[in-house]
């Protein structure tokens, strides 16, 4: 990476060396915002659309937004001692009866509802998903195999450490409770 007096020596073509500490080319000003030598910026690795923004705090409220219906729902989870999934259930339930209700109320009234986007999977897209799927779950299988005949040590080690720690760990804290930390720690993570 360029060291910062480097950045301010920059010509901009014109015979002004180094008159300016801010770099006249967008590629120089882009090369240095890209960590270990990168050629392409974290944000387009993130996907580059508004899901990186979020992600990357580039969209303030709306990640401070998703912090909040975070903490609110873990709050609503944790004190209430309700199972996620039953209250998810719940919800979609009561979704789907409110939609019903709508569409058969706009018919006796002889209203248009507007129209449902539809939803299609393509072919494609599933073939390639379950190639991916089908990869990973071959490399842990491999894994499996190597733990179970004995022939990596280590690997034995470090997953029946980790085991052990989910374990106690999920004998003290929620699966809730967990995921609402890891999104927080993501989240701080994303800040720096």
């Amino acid at each position: 990476m360029e060291h910062s007096d480097d950045l301010c020596n920059i010509g901009d073509g014109r015979g002004n060396n180094g008159a300016s500490c801010a770099p006249s080319t967008s590629t120089a000003a882009s090369s240095a915002y890209k960590l270990f030598g990168r050629q392409t910026s974290f944000h387009q690795m993130m996907g580059g659309g508004k899901a990186a923004d979020v992600i990357l705090w580039r969209r303030r409220r709306v990640s401070f937004g998703i912090i909040v219906a975070a903490t609110v729902a873990w709050l609503i989870f944790e004190y209430s001692e309700l199972p996620f999934l039953s209250v998810s259930s719940d919800v979609l339930l009561i979704l789907i009866v409110l939609l019903f209700l709508r569409a058969n109320y706009a018919a006796c009234r002889k209203k248009q509802l507007p129209a449902l986007p539809e939803l299609v999977l393509s072919e494609e897209m599933v073939n390639n998903a379950a190639a991916s799927f089908r990869v990973k779950i071959n490399y842990m299988l491999l894994m499996a195999h190597d733990i179970t005949l004995g022939k990596d040590f280590k690997l034995f080690f470090k997953v029946v450490i980790i085991l052990w720690l989910l374990s106690v760990i999920g004998s003290v804290i929620s699966f809730f409770t967990l995921a609402y930390i890891e999104l927080q720690g993501r989240y701080a993570l994303s800040l720096d």
